[in-house]
């Protein structure tokens, strides 16, 4: 992809580039909305291998399914996993703010450490978005057994408002399904993995708390816990996580309280039956310490502490976000148009029911999709990967509102979805490599022949 912004990325516009990790880029982008006008999105865009895993493509659209059931204050919202060119990408909720790895970088590098409070309020908001992940059901009352698997500062988000959001569920369970770039993809998060799954054992909510618990005692700390300075052996950092010792941090931040420090440490027992046994236990924790030490800590005062550590790094070492923001507002989710690219996105039903659930000031619920909208979610929404269930209840939504015919030329932007027999792109490529191989063996061999035959060798 080009770099001169802005670009078209199919009907959504790309502004600038927020960054860049081993499983995809992530944009600044317009998206439109249902009233015709548009708003600030993230746009995550996978790198090309995911194309090439069958697997890891099914597993994704398995993993974007759930991701989209969430409604929790914070946890990021996704919209939309949708596919153009080959690519595969998201459309996310745009949270206008700083990534904790690169708040928690700043304090190492000039070898200070974040404020206690502001690791333990963060760290409760982290802890109450997992818990909700964790205890989500589907519709039957079900568990659907959600873990994160990829706790780590650089998942975490914290807005200019003083807002705490969890991105990328899931994401580390396709990773592990895309052999070529694993070392890529997970190098330096072995570091916050749990000791069972470090060890390739199954892995339940407690091991996010685990997780977790690293987090808070490098940002209390200011220090590395397993990432084995010097070492470039994923090897030595996962053993580290099983084996190594873990040192009090209270004994390395001078000053912390030894309260704060016993319920981070008990986050980081390696036996999982002595650790917090729910995210929800260990927010209460934090919470009930937040409520004797800092009784007025909220989010105003978070969002001043981060400004206060963002003006303090050097120039350049932080991204700027403001200085190049449009004046634009984010995406609601009322107002999200899923598009013709998309593979699974959120339906007008879900998006109702989500309004419902937590009302919003513009929300106008069926008439949002009325025929007077600039373009009728319901008959765009794409269905290759709906269930027969939910096709029908799209349907008899879409004829309740008496939508508009789609065009010839609309559904023209649907991406065509390939059979399940159909090859994947390694296989294609590897069939054309051995038969060029072939080829170039077979006119050798006959030259040699045809050599032989006239005597010349």
């Amino acid at each position: 992809m080009r770099n001169e912004f802005p670009q078209p990325f199919g009907p959504y516009e790309l502004l600038r580039r927020l960054g860049r990790g081993g499983m995809a880029e992530v944009y600044l982008a317009k998206a439109p909305t249902t009233h015709g006008d548009s708003r600030l999105v993230a746009l995550k865009r996978m790198h090309a291998q995911l194309t090439e895993d069958q697997s890891a493509v099914d597993m994704l659209v398995q993993e974007a399914r759930l991701a989209m059931r969430f409604d929790d204050p914070h946890i990021a919202q996704t919209f939309e996993l949708g596919c153009h060119d080959g690519t595969y990408f998201f459309i996310m909720e745009y949270v206008d703010g700083v990534d904790l790895g690169t708040l928690a970088s700043t304090c190492e590098n000039r070898g200070s450490c974040m404020p206690p409070h502001l690791v333990a309020h963060v760290c409760s908001g982290i802890a109450r978005g997992l818990s909700y992940a964790h205890e989500l059901c589907d519709d039957s009352g079900t568990r659907l057994g959600i873990v994160h698997r990829d706790v780590s500062p650089q998942n975490v988000l914290i807005s200019r408002l003083g807002e705490v959001k969890i991105i990328d569920f899931g994401v580390a369970k396709v990773a592990a399904r895309i052999q070529q770039t694993m070392a890529g993809i997970i190098k330096g998060k072995y570091a916050y993995m749990s000791p069972e799954q470090a060890s390739a054992e199954p892995v339940d909510p407690r091991s996010d708390v685990f997780s977790l618990g690293v987090c808070m005692w490098e940002l209390v700390t200011g220090k590395p816990l397993f990432r084995a300075l010097g070492s470039n052996s994923p090897f030595a950092v996962l053993r580290a996580v099983r084996e190594d010792p873990i040192a009090k941090a209270h004994n390395i931040a001078q000053g912390l309280s030894t309260d704060l420090s016993a319920i981070i440490h008990k986050a980081l027992e390696r036996d999982k039956t002595k650790r917090f046994q729910s995210m929800a236990a260990l927010a209460d924790e934090l919470d009930d310490w937040m409520r004797r030490t800092a009784p007025g800590y909220d989010a105003r005062r978070l969002a001043d502490d981060v400004r206060k550590i963002v003006l303090a790094a050097p120039p350049g070492s932080v991204p700027q976000n403001a200085i190049a923001t449009p004046p634009l507002a984010k995406m609601a989710l009322d107002e999200y148009q899923p598009s013709q690219l998309s593979v699974v996105a959120q339906s007008p039903i879900e998006a109702s029911r989500v309004a419902q659930r937590r009302p919003h000031p513009a929300q106008t619920a069926p008439e949002t999709y009325a025929a007077g909208s600039a373009r009728q979610p319901s008959m765009m929404y794409p269905r290759a990967y709906l269930l027969p269930e939910q096709r029908a209840e799209l349907e008899m939504a879409a004829q309740s509102t008496d939508p508009e015919p789609v065009s010839s030329a609309a559904l023209a932007w649907a991406p065509p979805v390939a059979p399940p027999w159909w090859p994947s792109r390694r296989v294609v490529k590897q069939f054309l490599w051995v038969g060029a191989v072939a080829l170039v063996f077979a006119l050798g061999w006959s030259t040699i022949a045809t050599l032989v035959r006239m005597g010349t060798l």
